[in-house]
């Protein structure tokens, strides 16, 4: 999800310089939301564990955007083994593409055990903006960048905060504790301490995000402990979502997809790292060195250890995240919900 949210500051950029010309975007249907309201873009849903599974599902989808337009190039910033049949395909038919350099030697060096090469590496959306430019557009995506407003979530949205208890006057901080892999994810047990050291502070609304029965019931137990927090994991659509965390004055999060979602709505971010960097690539697009907590990687010569944080810890005790006290980011907690 985060991949194709970090496409958005592309895209529009693109709509904007190139009005005259027409995209077709090919994404899981419910990704199509991050690239509402820009002109001249038809998003095609794709659907990889039904219609679209498999190699027939791939030729029926290239029957079906045959049918759809016609195409001048297919830009692949993906590069997986779908896109590389998809633009087979089109080759067949006389149509050119260009394909994303995602640095795989560069992030290797990055990662490996001994010998490291640290070094800051392009961020994604200027991999996106390279594969562009190979095709012959130049673009220029602002930094920061801000989702246009998803109008038709208002009421769904106005509902759902309609039936909260939220004190007027308090400032809104977002919670996301997830990460699609354990070796980016602060530990859960210390959120509880976290919160209680935030609202002692200062008064708050909290509301905390997550998706999927397990990280619901998580939430469900910090909820229950605290009334300043409000569960949003389950109970809004994405477009809502979004539209809400255009509302928070900061967002506590890890290297995650929330943590683009947050930094693409406008919102100022504190991310957790640990295994992973960002020197990857992958850090919040539009936000400096504030946004980041992590312990130095001339601390813990180890990190990183992984570009997606897939890899068992090579010492076995996580230091890069247990390392991290609740008292240091409350103190960043702090100073993100005082700036301006």
């Amino acid at each position: 999800m985060g991949d194709v949210a970090l496409l958005a500051p592309v895209v529009q950029a693109f709509t904007q310089r190139y009005p005259e010309t027409p995209i077709t975007l090919v994404t899981r249907s419910r990704f199509g939301v991050f690239f509402e309201g820009f002109p001249t873009v038809t998003v095609v849903g794709a659907d990889f564990t039904g219609r679209h599974k498999g190699f027939a599902g791939l030729v029926r989808l290239f029957r079906e955007l045959q049918r759809k337009s016609a195409y001048a190039i297919v830009v692949d910033v993906h590069q997986n083994l779908r896109t590389v049949v998809l633009k087979s395909l089109f080759r067949l038919v006389g149509v050119r593409s260009v394909t994303i350099d995602k640095g795989r030697s560069e992030k290797k060096a990055l990662t490996r055990k001994e010998n490291k090469i640290r070094r800051q590496l392009p961020h994604t959306v200027d991999r996106y903006v390279q594969t562009f430019e190979k095709a012959g557009f130049s673009l220029q995506p602002p930094r920061p960048f801000q989702f246009p407003a998803f109008y038709s979530a208002e009421e769904e949205l106005q509902h759902f905060l309609d039936i909260q208890s939220i004190p007027s006057n308090v400032p809104w901080l977002g919670i996301a504790p997830f990460a699609q892999h354990r070796q980016k994810m602060w530990p859960f047990e210390r959120f509880e301490p976290l919160l209680e050291e935030l609202v002692r502070r200062q008064p708050l609304a909290i509301f905390l995000f997550g998706g999927g029965a397990s990280e619901i019931a998580q939430l469900e137990t910090l909820r229950q402990q605290f009334p300043q927090a409000i569960l949003v994991a389950g109970q809004l659509s994405l477009s809502a979502e979004l539209l809400l965390l255009r509302r928070l004055k900061g967002m506590v999060c890890m290297d995650s997809g929330n943590m683009h979602l947050g930094a693409l709505s406008g919102v100022p971010v504190l991310s957790i790292w640990g295994a992973t960097h960002p020197d990857a690539g992958f850090g919040p697009w539009g936000q400096d060195e504030e946004a980041i907590l992590q312990i130095s990687a001339d601390v813990l010569t180890c990190r990183p250890c992984s570009v997606f944080g897939n890899k068992p810890c090579w010492r076995g005790d996580l230091a890069c995240l247990y390392d991290i006290s609740v008292e240091n980011v409350a103190e960043r907690v702090e100073q993100m919900l005082a700036r301006d």
